[in-house]
């Protein structure tokens, strides 16, 4: 499984990592929502044309309240590129916001309710 994770906190991301990692995944980290779009569409070009409306991932797992550009928006660019791109919104602020921004749709995420264990996270990435 190809995971893109954006959150800003490090320590958040080391143990994502790890977790994923051990769980068979290919990690590819963002720092921010701006290195979000960047590896988002770094990995988009390099799609086969038949793969383009699904995405280069099998789920981005995002946090919302990031520096530079919000987890919405850049949920909502990823969805305007790719429309059935999984997107999984980790996070504890106002996830009302998240299902309410213009551009995301209610059917295009999932969200992950912090906190959650670490093996909550893998069931719901693994889940489909």
């Amino acid at each position: 499984m190809n995971v893109l994770v954006a959150e800003d906190n490090l320590f958040t991301i080391q143990q994502y990592k790890r977790i994923l990692e051990k769980n068979g995944c290919k990690v590819t980290v963002a720092y921010d929502g701006e290195e979000c779009i960047q590896k988002f569409n770094e990995a988009f070009l390099t799609l086969n044309p038949d793969s383009l409306e699904l995405g280069p991932f099998d789920v981005v797992l995002i946090d919302n309240n990031m520096p530079k550009k919000s987890g919405a928006e850049a949920a909502k660019e990823i969805l305007e590129r790719c429309p059935k791109q999984r997107i999984i919104f980790a996070s504890a602020y106002n996830i009302s916001s998240i299902l309410n921004a213009p551009g995301v749709l209610k059917e295009s995420v999932e969200i992950l309710q912090k906190p959650f264990s670490l093996n909550t996270m893998i069931a719901k990435i693994q889940t489909r």
